[in-house]
């Protein structure tokens, strides 16, 4: 994306616009609106602990399932917001002179804003299950923006793919369970063999759920291998998606 498209106010006024409307829909004629977002983290975490819990030697194992969880939860069902943004917004494309990119831009947006508010009440209920607040905390914004860049490009990358096979889609909701059991977010990957831990680090989930139990369960800052192959993992994501999107963006209209 050019310079002079991120510093254009119309362009941020659309993607504001954009992302409003995106959560407006979502909660449209819902009774519990924004409380949905929490019902699914609190039935999968009573679940892991019927399941987990007894197989796993972690202290205040509530916590570490539960921070682990909220945010999978952000970063597998943001990546599918932004890979579907494109065929979601089909009739804005055509229809509006807007910039294709204001659509998984926007997508991301709202779900952030999603995750800040349904943060405020699972707070709460961290502190009731041994969350110590520090000064690690500092670490979670500089992590979300981070964790923001590979949502973005990843869903970037296989969105503008989806325009013109839409297997992708179907591919990724497909996958995506498989790996929330290949990512340690209710169980330590000391349950593994010594042997096979390696085979979580070639999972690119495992550094960012690691990073997250860092903040929220350990109450640390993540540790230098976890944010410097987070960082890594999310420049390679934009870079792709940048590349497949500015390589394709052309044909979007005639095939959605």
């Amino acid at each position: 994306m050019s310079k002079s498209l991120l510093l254009n106010s119309g362009f941020h006024n659309a993607v504001l616009s954009l992302a409003i409307k995106t959560i407006k829909l979502r909660y449209k004629n819902s009774f519990l609106g924004i409380f949905w977002s929490m019902l699914n983290p609190l039935i999968f975490l009573l679940i892991l602990i019927l399941v987990f819990q007894h197989i796993n030697h972690i202290e205040h194992f509530a916590l570490y399932a539960l921070s682990g969880l909220i945010f999978w939860n952000f970063i597998s069902a943001s990546i599918l917001q932004v890979i579907t943004s494109f065929i979601d917004n089909a009739a804005i494309l055509k229809s509006i002179n807007l910039h294709p990119f204001s659509f998984p831009l926007s997508a991301m947006v709202a779900a952030i804003f999603n995750l800040l508010l349904t943060l405020i009440p699972f707070f709460i209920l961290m502190f009731f299950l041994g969350y110590q607040i520090n000064l690690s905390i500092l670490a979670f914004v500089p992590f979300l923006i981070v964790s923001a860049g590979f949502i973005l490009g990843l869903g970037l990358f296989l969105g503008t793919i989806n325009v013109f096979f839409r297997d992708i889609q179907l591919l990724w909701t497909t996958i995506i369970p498989a790996f929330f059991y290949f990512t340690p977010i209710a169980y330590a990957p000391e349950l593994l063999p010594e042997g096979q831990r390696f085979l979580l680090k070639l999972n690119p989930f495992y550094y960012f759920i690691d990073s997250f139990h860092d903040i929220f369960y350990r109450s640390q800052f993540p540790s230098f291998e976890n944010f410097g192959m987070s960082f890594l993992i999310a420049a390679f994501s934009l870079f792709i998606g940048y590349i497949a999107f500015k390589k394709y963006r052309k044909g979007f209209i005639s095939n959605i």
